[in-house]
């Protein structure tokens, strides 16, 4: 599967979003009912249906047989801007009131992350879709995973949850990780400081030059070493860039990161 990469996509019963891009799968790829209740199998990707939310699905994880985990989910915010978005699961702080447990970080992939950015920009791109914004946010919530997962996400409210043609956009952008997951010319980094909607760090994913995997923003800031070594030990590449967003930190904050990083023995590299 997928140049022996097993992938699996999750989406929650529970969420209107999520169930749209499974029926887009359905409907557009081909996804077919496959050998029990809620499990469809597409060419090279299995689909599968949660009864329960997705944040907290940490027991069905665990038993996926998968190298990549892949969950579709409606994103939520107070603007309603129409966007799609990819992010990395964990929890920096020992607050795991979303899923995951307490400052524990899930296994990502760097080079999934930065497949995902560019399939969801050229799926926009295919399928003309107006004011929709592609995006990259910080590591959050859950659940934990011992394999790489990332989210995949429609937001920000019940119009764009309910667009088929943003549902088509997400499913269409699921497939085709899969499918284009390889090498590339990116180095592969962490990223600290700035906002939780990561601009700087996506626009060095965009432009080509890294491929970035848990990202920390400045308001889960002071990290003690534990996590500053998670973000490269829980990324599938094992990184050994830090890139930083240099005005996105405060300096005692980022003078102590600037440390910890030299400790390790991780680049530095200012965005």
């Amino acid at each position: 599967m997928c140049k022996g990469l097993r992938t699996v996509i999750l989406a929650s019963a529970e969420d209107v979003a999520a169930m749209n891009v499974m029926s887009r799968l359905r409907e557009s790829f081909g996804f077919k009912e496959g050998p029990e209740a809620g499990v469809y199998v597409g060419q090279s990707v299995e689909a599968r249906v949660l009864h329960t939310s997705a944040l907290y699905a940490e027991k069905t994880v665990e038993t996926l047989e998968a190298d990549l985990i892949l969950v579709a989910s409606k994103h939520v915010s107070e603007s309603g801007r129409r966007c799609l978005l990819v992010h990395s699961t964990g929890n920096w702080t020992p607050d795991a009131k979303f899923g995951g447990l307490p400052s524990k970080l899930s296994m990502t992939s760097a080079k999934a992350v930065y497949t995902a950015v560019h399939a969801l920009i050229s799926s926009v791109e295919d399928l003309k879709l107006k004011d929709v914004e592609v995006g990259l946010e910080a590591t959050h919530h859950g659940p934990f995973s011992q394999k790489p997962l990332l989210f995949v996400e429609v937001g920000s409210s019940l119009d764009s949850w309910t667009d088929i043609q943003m549902a088509e956009a997400a499913a269409e952008a699921c497939v085709n990780i899969c499918k284009n997951v390889e090498t590339m010319q990116a180095e592969f980094a962490a990223g600290f400081g700035g906002g939780h909607y990561a601009r700087d760090f996506f626009r060095a994913v965009v432009d080509g030059r890294y491929a970035v995997g848990h990202i920390a923003s400045k308001h889960v800031f002071p990290l003690d070493e534990d996590l500053v070594r998670q973000a490269f030990t829980r990324t599938a590449e094992r990184p050994r860039i830090g890139l930083v967003d240099w005005d996105g930190l405060r300096s005692e904050h980022r003078q102590n990161l600037l440390k910890t990083l030299e400790d390790i023995d991780v680049e530095v590299v200012k965005v």
